[in-house]
């Protein structure tokens, strides 16, 4: 998009406000509200902001050694053909940016141009990578301003029972859900309630991986802000509550010619109608299942959805059409042929998420890798390696593997156990309600 289109947006939009953003290491959206005028220099110049964003939690503590850094700027490099109106805020519009340093070469950490970078690999290698999400929330009927008060242990979940799919539980939630597919009439294919008490999912329409990660944060942000204005509450928390489904977010990905845009994953000659590419794919994925685990499921909460028979992906195998599987490989159409990875929760980042999905696939066309045998059946009582159980396993996992930093870099691996070995401490000294409940009376 070309500013002078922009322009004429900003017009015929009556547009007042411009946010500027992008994601930090942890995947919230940072930024800035700017008036119109000011936009306009920003485009030129950048912004800039403290470039502790890129080393910090979601609660933005100080880590150690962020002083010795002497914090200096990181620059916001706004990428203009993101530019779209915002409805879900009145006389607004978003566009995303790129971090990079001071003088403009592209920040080490920045998690946008890590998928970048990815996909420019698979260009590469002669591939065109394609990728959809589904993202899965809870609508909770409290108020943004309850819960920022401390309620937050004593939340009912939005409906008494399990109405998965049903069109009818649905309709009680159309006056949100529907404004969010208003906002998105091109991206989404569809919302419905799922396996949670007042869950929903949403799926979005493949497109280029960057394009669906940008698609996925700004939807979010919509999501929540579209619940507070209507006094509830929309949370894409791992797992909300012990006793209720998680929240996942499942991605799809697939390759495709450079040339001819011709699928590769699809091959009728072959055992289960899959290619070899398509199995190097997943043995990529298969391969840094572990250790990758940091970014698909990168907070202490995350951990407690990846309980077996809940349909998370929770085992170190693959199957067609298996939701059982840590990998689910759909091979209905040449068109429709891919690959599903089940493990990541909708916590994740998804420019990581993304970047691992693709990066690790692409690797494991590169050396060859051999996946083994499909499964079948119920794959969650196989004899297999099963998810890490803690973060603190997924950290051991990838402190110590070299794979996961050829998938990535050390520089954003390095940085992500630096943000989860804080969070684990954080979360070892601190008492809470269920430590009281066991034991405050009983020892």
């Amino acid at each position: 998009m070309r500013i002078e289109e922009v322009r004429e947006i900003i017009t015929q939009e009556n547009i007042k406000t411009i946010i500027i953003a992008a994601t930090d290491a942890a995947g919230v959206l940072r930024g800035k509200r700017l008036t119109v005028p000011y936009f306009y220099h920003a485009v030129e110049d950048g912004l800039h902001f403290a470039s502790f964003l890129l080393g910090t939690t979601t609660m933005d503590e100080v880590l150690p050694g962020l002083f010795d850094t002497g914090i200096p700027d990181v620059k916001g490099v706004i990428d203009l053909p993101t530019f779209r109106v915002a409805p879900w805020e009145a006389n607004t519009a978003i566009v995303l940016m790129d971090w990079a340093t001071p003088e403009g070469s592209p920040h080490p950490l920045c998690p946008r141009s890590m998928l970048k970078r990815k996909v420019a690999e698979a260009k590469a290698m002669g591939f065109n990578a394609s990728a959809s999400l589904e993202l899965e929330f809870y609508l909770l009927p409290v108020s943004t301003a309850d819960v920022r008060k401390g309620r937050w242990s004593d939340i009912e979940p939005g409906s008494r029972d399990i109405h998965c799919y049903s069109i009818l539980e649905g309709h009680y939630s159309e006056p949100i859900i529907g404004k969010l597919r208003d906002c998105f009439p091109n991206e989404i294919e569809g919302c419905l309630p799922e396996w949670g008490q007042g869950q929903f999912e949403v799926n979005l329409h493949h497109s280029d991986p960057v394009k669906m990660a940008d698609t996925s944060i700004m939807l979010k942000l919509a999501t929540k802000q579209l619940a507070s204005q209507a006094g509830a509450m929309a949370t894409f928390m791992a797992k909300f509550r012990e006793d209720l489904s998680g929240c996942s977010g499942h991605i799809h990905i697939s390759l495709q010619k450079t040339v001819t845009n011709e699928p590769v994953f699809f091959d009728a000659e072959k055992p289960l109608r899959l290619s070899d590419t398509f199995k190097s794919f997943v043995a990529g994925n298969i391969d840094v299942f572990a250790p990758s685990m940091i970014f698909y499921a990168p907070n202490v909460n995350s951990y407690k959805r990846l309980q077996a028979m809940t349909f998370a992906g929770t085992t170190r195998n693959w199957a067609v059409d298996n939701r059982t599987t840590g990998f689910r490989a759909i091979n209905a159409t040449p068109r429709s042929t891919r690959l599903e990875v089940r493990m990541g929760g909708a916590d994740m980042n998804p420019y990581y998420g993304l970047s691992i999905a693709l990066g690790s696939g692409l690797r494991g066309i590169r050396l060859g890798l051999a996946p083994p045998p499909a499964s079948s059946g119920n794959a969650y009582d196989e004899n297999v390696d099963k998810v890490p159980a803690t973060l603190s396993a997924a950290v051991e996992c990838a402190a110590k593997d070299k794979a996961i930093r050829e998938v990535l870099s050390p520089e954003v691996v390095d940085n992500a156990l630096r943000i989860a070995d804080f969070e684990l401490g954080v979360f070892q000294t601190t008492v809470t309600d269920l430590e009281r409940r066991r034991y405050m009376e009983t020892v």
